[in-house]
């Protein structure tokens, strides 16, 4: 009898630690992603801020402007990445987390304790379901802006080669320009070269 009861206190006390641990890493991924996602809505939001500043100016430069919001925008998706990761642990360990609360619930030899102890871990897995449902759409509109941030880049560097080929154009109207008003000096030489030759 004395044997049951100390193992049954051992037990207890590897049944407690796990409990406590299966919690505690819950607790870690939901703190991860909440880390990684506060990040990820500074490195947004300043992104943009700073874009439409220099877009602001009255002669933006679309090619630096391009540069670096492309350098920019590449850490938010890094960051993103990481932020995503931490969503799917977050789902991992809620899994392990309310399987571990069932394992424990049905380990309750009295019937009524145990379905009760059931329906309570059902209902707060039911709340939990839902935040995390919406939280899902959320990333799933993130995507979106990820998307839309990528179309804005390449708005951006299209300008930018756009404006190359302007001053391109813009140089090369400047040279044709130029090359006139030479042909036209070199016009004058021939006529001057022909009227000196009638002479003669």
């Amino acid at each position: 009898m004395l044997f049951a009861i100390l193992a049954l206190g051992s037990c207890g006390g590897k049944m407690t630690k796990k409990a406590v641990k299966k919690g505690d890493v819950f607790k870690a991924s939901i703190e991860d992603f909440e880390k990684n996602r506060q990040k990820f809505a500074v490195q947004v939001s300043e992104t943009i801020e700073d874009a439409n500043e220099a877009l602001a100016d009255e002669e933006p430069n679309t090619e630096e402007i391009s540069t670096d919001f492309e350098k920019e925008w590449n850490k938010i998706q890094t960051r993103y990445k990481k932020m995503k990761k931490d969503f799917e642990d977050v789902r991992n360990s809620s899994n392990a987390y309310f399987e571990h609360l069932d394992e424990l619930a049905n380990g309750i030899n009295n019937e009524k304790m145990r379905t009760t102890e059931l329906k309570k871990n059902t209902e707060l897995q039911i709340v939990w379901e839902k935040q995390y449902v919406e939280a899902e759409k959320s990333i799933q509109a993130v995507d979106q802006v990820l998307i839309e941030g990528n179309d804005f880049h390449r708005v951006l560097l299209l300008s930018s080669v756009r404006d190359k080929i302007q001053q391109n154009i813009d140089n090369l109207n400047d040279l044709s320009k130029q090359a006139d008003s030479l042909l036209k000096d070199l016009e004058a030489f021939t006529e001057a070269g022909r009227e000196l030759a009638s002479k003669g």
